[in-house]
């Protein structure tokens, strides 16, 4: 069976009833003591045939002749947009990974073969799909194990034929209106009869080649990440410079990395999405793009953003006094203290300095309201503060993020772009300190402050002014 092995702890063994898994759960349950493994068998029932609820029977029967619990998940496997058997797929795999989260599981044990490995690239290779697609399944990918993936099918089956153990056969494995059904009995003979024998094994070898080379792709990704681009809020964006300057091939490797690194990996985007993020990287800044899985792609003026593509979540969270609050949706803390007077100001920034005296607690943290009005310190006067963010030139994608820092008698501070003009303070008086820093998750010190405030400090947004 595939490497690395689970850890000790509760495994999910996800079957189906058909020889694959149930060669698998038979395996498994002979190497779950020495592993240190509590075995739960998981079978999903997607209802689809008129006799599902045989096969669940039949595999909750053998779970308690193995002297193991077995959960059935029923689900509806529709979705729209997706084929029925792309959203039984789809089902499958959240009912199993919401049942190993229920469990605390170390891992979900999937019964795929070497045959699935050469159906996927094959699949793949035919309908247009580069390196990152071609390296189809892998032994593990995240909570996902897959044991058998260097194993044949007919193996298994002679396996569980020496044991005596029976399994249910889906009547519609041979049904060829589905494609994958089609590559299993129609073209893969046909390539193992006219070109290569051993065709399964060597487009299963083919995978793990460019397993290995993206893993080393993925790598080189990340570090031109972190130096390029960064993460703000439920979004990434990343130097349009930079992309621009980079050849085709690796602006098109870096926008499906992007990606994953939202949706938590995978082949998310499909050359034709790819092909449209090209064509936004030239238009100009303030056009966006619609992408599947729920996200958005904007050209800003100096960067490409990926976001998930909802409003911000209503904000409204009040601070009674100094203190620390915690504001995931920008994946940052407001830090609020009493300073003393003399203090280096500025104008905008990360940082606002109020007149203590003149603070009405609580102070009300929100994101902008309807037609506000707002009159940032030094300004000759207010004006919407949608107009000021256009003037500033804010992306669209920032402007519902504004933060608005508030008391009964108005705005205090819009991070980052300016503390109001109320906020004018004068020498020799106490302030207080207003700063978005680090996360509360990522807080290294105690409630009272101790450590260099500053250098946690968040950075601001890219298109925020020096």
């Amino acid at each position: 069976m595939a490497k690395p092995w689970p850890g000790p702890g509760a495994l999910v063994a996800a079957v189906s009833g058909g020889a694959d898994s149930v060669a698998m759960l038979r395996l498994l349950a002979e190497q779950a003591p020495e592993r240190g493994w509590r075995l739960v068998v998981g079978h999903v029932d997607h209802g689809l045939r008129d006799d599902s609820a045989v096969d669940a029977r039949f595999v909750a029967d053998l779970a308690g002749a193995l002297g193991l619990e077995c959960r059935v998940v029923r689900v509806v496997a529709r979705q729209a947009g997706l084929s029925p058997e792309d959203a039984a797929r789809r089902a499958r795999r959240q009912a199993l990974l919401a049942l190993a989260e229920e469990l605390d599981a170390v891992a979900v044990a999937l019964a795929h073969t070497i045959d699935d490995q050469a159906e996927t690239v094959l699949a793949r290779l035919l309908t247009g799909a580069g390196p990152g697609g071609l390296a189809a399944m892998r032994p593990r990918s995240g909570p996902l194990w897959r044991p058998l993936l260097a194993v044949r099918g007919r193996e298994l089956r002679h396996y569980l034929a020496a044991l005596g153990q029976p399994w249910r056969e889906d009547p519609s494995n041979a049904d060829q209106a589905y494609q994958r059904n089609r590559l299993r009995h129609a073209v893969l003979p046909l390539c193992r009869q006219l070109i290569n024998p051993r065709a399964d094994e060597a487009l299963a070898r083919l995978a793990g080649l460019l397993a290995d080379e993206e893993d080393y792709w993925r790598g080189l990704l990340d570090d031109a990440l972190a130096a390029h681009g960064r993460r703000e809020g439920a979004s990434l964006c990343l130097s349009l410079g930079w992309l621009l300057a980079q050849p085709p091939f690796l602006r098109r490797r870096m926008m499906r990395h992007i990606a994953g690194r939202l949706l938590g990996g995978g082949q998310h985007l499909l050359f034709d999405h790819v092909a449209g993020l090209e064509r936004l990287l030239t238009m100009a800044a303030g056009k966006s793009l619609t992408l599947p899985f729920g996200l958005r792609a904007w050209r800003e003026h100096e960067h490409l953003r990926l976001a998930p593509d909802v409003d911000p979540s209503p904000l409204r969270v009040r601070l009674d006094g100094p203190g620390l609050v915690d504001l995931p949706a920008l994946g940052a803390a407001l830090l609020a203290r009493e300073v003393a007077p003399g203090a280096a100001l500025r104008a905008r920034g990360g940082r606002a300095w109020l007149p203590l005296e003149d603070v009405r607690w609580p102070l009300e943290l929100c994101w902008p309201w309807p037609g506000m009005r707002f009159w940032p310190l030094g300004a000759p006067g207010a004006k919407r503060l949608s107009k000021i963010a256009i003037d500033r030139k804010i992306p669209p994608w920032w402007r519902k993020r504004l933060l608005v820092v508030a008391d009964e008698g108005g705005p205090w501070w819009v991070w980052p772009l300016a503390p109001a003009q109320r906020a004018r303070v004068r020498a020799d008086e106490p302030l207080l300190e207003l700063s978005l820093v680090d996360s509360l998750a990522n807080w290294p010190y105690s409630i009272e402050f101790k450590g260099p405030i500053s250098d946690r400090e968040l950075p601001l947004p890219t298109w925020a002014e020096p």
